[in-house]
């Protein structure tokens, strides 16, 4: 299936670099683990966003065009995708996809075995796959859609992918907006801003084992239940905020000060410039309750110098 997951990673592959400014909590469903929504027209229009778009389209977009023949600069908008523990990934696409683009995804997925079109209230999607995998998308919800995969395009200006049928149709029932629950216990953290590029953030539990080792990165994820990323654009410049919830107040006092003696550590390393020396130094630790907050005002010629590195 590897073409075809190239294809429909050609409308999600800036997954991630950058977000409309609109996801809360309660936008979410119940049992969402992770989620991540982003905008490239903000991106592209903003005075910090621009720049870093530049260095996007120059090393991503250009490589989709070429490989897969679909203009996602052009065609995609924004996006949300997130994972539901019940019921797999959604991925909503925005954009005004053009029937070619539509047709060369579907004509991927016809090489790798018989597309299988269904209706839904008058409403076209196409299963792709092996039937006997759609459990496994519910089962793993870091890992699906390589096998078993939904594709609507029946939602005008939208492109909706999801891991079961039910989810599909549940996508075609609300207009291809995402359903969520309102405010309810373990909602995720989800950071805001009026200009964000980016809004992303996941529940931490099972990403390490216990046999892994006593490493300080293993036992920081393993006293973490939640962390979120927000980046947008500050009065041109980009704003990065880092947030993670931890187990207890004296948890998250730990590894704000594990963090702030690494930052003390490189600070004044000589082997690093002096944009990244100052950035560092300029780097905000902030401890109240069981949330640990890291913020940092990034000028966006060094974002992309990063990146290009």
């Amino acid at each position: 299936m590897s073409e075809l997951r190239l294809g429909l990673l050609a409308l999600t592959a800036f997954i991630p670099l950058t977000a409309n400014a609109g996801v809360a909590a309660g936008d979410l469903p119940a049992g969402t683990i992770w989620y991540i929504h982003a905008d490239l027209d903000a991106m592209r229009t903003s005075e910090a966003g621009s720049k870093v778009y530049e260095w996007f389209e120059d090393e991503v977009v250009v490589e989709v065009r070429e490989e897969v023949g679909i203009d996602i600069g052009k065609e995609v908008d924004s996006f949300t995708a997130f994972a539901n523990s019940d019921d797999g990934t959604v991925i909503i696409v925005d954009g005004q996809l053009t029937k070619e683009t539509q047709d060369k995804l579907l004509a991927l997925a016809a090489k790798q075995g018989p597309v299988d079109p269904r209706e839904y209230k008058g409403q076209t999607y196409y299963f792709f796959g092996d039937e006997d995998d759609i459990d496994d998308n519910r089962d793993n919800p870091f890992e699906d859609l390589e096998d078993a995969v939904f594709v609507s395009f029946a939602v005008k200006g939208k492109a909706l992918i999801a891991g079961t049928a039910e989810q599909m149709q549940g996508l075609l029932d609300n207009k291809g907006e995402v359903s969520g629950s309102g405010s309810h216990d373990g909602a995720l953290l989800v950071l805001s801003a009026n200009k964000s590029f980016v809004q992303a953030g996941m529940q931490t539990d099972g990403l390490t084992d216990d046999d892994d080792g006593d490493d300080w990165e293993s036992n920081i994820v393993r006293n973490t239940e939640q962390a979120a990323l927000l980046m947008a654009d500050e009065s041109g410049q980009i704003a990065v905020q880092a947030q993670l919830v931890s187990t207890d107040p004296k948890m998250a006092e730990a590894i704000g000060g594990i963090v702030n003696g690494l930052i003390a550590l490189q600070a004044f390393n000589s082997e690093l410039g002096p944009e990244i020396q100052s950035l560092i130094r300029n780097t905000k630790i902030d401890v109240t309750g069981k949330i640990l907050s890291i913020n940092m005002v990034i000028d966006p010629d060094l974002v992309v110098t990063v990146l290009s590195d």
